[in-house]
């Protein structure tokens, strides 16, 4: 069964701006990356563990020897 020219580019042109639509909110996370020069990917290890330990959640605070 052949499908009509209409119909067939209307799902290409939907699949397109889903795509694009997909690909947008990473598409702006690089480019802010990029202009404030910040690399989230090269923090070093003790400086996250250093975030934990000052936690005031008391759930995510690992000194009080509570896993509730």
């Amino acid at each position: 069964m052949q499908m009509e020219s209409a119909t067939r580019q209307r799902i290409v042109k939907n699949a397109f701006l889903s795509l694009f639509i997909f690909l947008l909110p990473i598409l702006a996370m690089f480019i802010t990356f990029y202009f404030t020069g910040e690399r989230p990917w090269e923090k070093k290890k003790y400086e996250q563990q250093k975030e934990i330990k000052t936690s005031l959640n008391k759930k995510n605070n690992t000194e009080n020897g509570s896993n509730d």
